[in-house]
């Protein structure tokens, strides 16, 4: 029998977006200076062929994050080349497989639509659309941990040991994502869960011991291959990345960055837009209890694992609008309940389609790739100039990453400029001036994206 006009359209919607998502990967540059950063640490990986130690830069290892992202990045560059599209290839993997994962679970526990339109919430608000198609690790810890709340509802709720096994399969994943961090923004929802239900006696219903062994078989090879690869490493990610980051106001014990001081409880401002345009329905989750029906334990389960990443972060003042990330599949099938009551197919129709459009108009008009961060066409304009005048692409200002992935890693910044070689020198926008060597004497030769390429020769001509 074939299935209503609804259903067909959800899905129509769901693979719509997903597909446009995908046609979208490789056509702008990668941004500066998160994803830049962390695709070029991909591309090292890729190139020194060292699965174990991320590298910052030629011998700085990069202690800040798990290789997992890293993997996936340079497993997908290796299959499909260094460029945009390969780059960003996981994340929309590991979002599609999300998504597959939502509609799966909500169709059990609730009903195919609404499990559909969950999974289209969480691939078109701002947030869920943006990551799916970015070269983060956020998304790799969303799906380790949505792996690992399904696991753990389905061993709680139904004793379902294997579904269980796979939720401590995801809390390895987690781990190799994001470290520690995963297994506290598992165990908050869980404690709030029990303490709600009462319902302590059905942690006995879990497979500890095989659980906890597949978790460690997982993740605990790599730390202990790391720390012996490059001694300081535990304490560093450990006491540095999972307290003196979230509880230090601008912490300066970063290595690799700057903290990011934002107000008290930010984190839920941060979460409303990350839901936009989806958040215009919150209201109607203040009837949310009309829609229980004897499912209390199944809609406190996805509350609490709704509001445990905001509330963890409550207190933080150095934090991203994409810590949120986790919590966003949750919050769709909350949303999901409500609007599949409440609201015509037609109207999530045009909000989902809302930013899909609006991303492909700006992907027209061409203003991303105009941005002053992207040197893509930068580099293009060094390469062209290599034949003719050889010499290396210096930066004297900040780093930038995404010249760096560009140029292959021959782009660098210094504090010094070369005194005994030619070389291009890039002037960007918001650069504090540099004056060259007294015997170097530089010409402009390209401008691109608010930034000016100069060739300098050293010495007399």
């Amino acid at each position: 029998m074939n299935p209503p006009a609804s259903i067909r359209l959800l899905w129509a919607i769901l693979l719509t977006v997903l597909l446009v998502r995908l046609g979208t990967l490789g056509l702008y540059p990668i941004m500066d200076t998160s994803e830049a950063r962390y695709a070029e640490i991909a591309r090292k990986m890729l190139v020194s062929n060292d699965w174990i130690t991320p590298m910052f830069d030629h011998g700085v290892p990069f202690w800040g994050k798990p290789p997992l992202s890293f993997w996936l990045q340079a497993l997908s560059m290796r299959l499909l080349g260094i460029n945009e599209f390969a780059s960003r290839f996981s994340s929309w993997l590991l979002h599609a497989a999300s998504c597959l994962l939502i509609v799966q679970f909500a169709a059990r526990e609730r009903s195919l639509p609404v499990g559909l339109t969950a999974a289209i919430i969480y691939s078109t608000c701002a947030l869920g659309f943006f990551a799916s198609g970015a070269v983060l690790t956020d998304g790799a810890l969303a799906f380790a941990l949505l792996l690992a709340h399904l696991g753990l509802w389905r061993g709680l709720a139904h004793a379902d040991r294997g579904w269980a096994l796979l939720g401590f399969f995801g809390l390895g994943l987690g781990l190799l994502t994001k470290g520690p961090l995963a297994l506290v923004l598992i165990a908050l929802p869980a404690a709030l869960w029990l303490a709600l239900t009462g319902h302590w006696r059905r942690l006995l219903c879990l497979p500890w011991l095989p659980g906890i062994a597949l978790m460690s078989a997982v993740a605990l090879p790599w730390y202990w291959l790391a720390e012996q690869k490059t001694p300081g490493f535990l304490e560093y990610f450990i006491v540095g990345e999972h307290f003196s980051r979230y509880v230090i106001s601008k912490w300066q014990g970063d290595l690799y960055g700057s903290a990011h001081a934002e107000p008290l409880a930010m984190i839920w401002v941060h979460l409303l837009g990350a839901l936009v345009p989806w958040a215009l329905f919150l209201p109607l989750l203040v009837k949310w209890r009309a829609s229980l029906q004897g499912q209390r334990e199944y809609f406190i389960f996805v509350l609490t694992w709704a509001i445990s990443t905001p509330l963890f972060f409550t207190l933080s003042t150095n934090i991203l609008w994409t810590y949120v990330l986790p919590a966003l599949p949750a919050w769709a099938l909350l949303l999901a309940e409500v609007i599949c009551r409440k609201v015509r197919t037609s109207v999530i129709t045009i909000v989902a389609l809302a930013l899909p459009v609006a991303s492909c108009a700006l992907l027209i008009s061409g203003k991303v790739d105009d941005r002053p961060q992207n040197q893509k066409t930068v580099v293009a304009l060094w390469k062209a100039q290599q034949a003719a005048a050889p010499g290396d692409l210096i930066y004297p200002g900040s780093r930038s990453y995404s010249a760096q992935f560009y140029s292959s890693g021959w782009a660098r910044h210094t504090e010094q400029l070369p005194l005994s070689q030619d070389f291009y020198r890039v002037h960007r926008l918001g650069d504090q001036p540099l004056a060259p060597p007294t015997s170097a004497s530089c010409a402009l030769v390209g401008q691109a994206n608010a930034s000016d390429l100069y060739y300098c020769r050293v010495g007399p001509p």
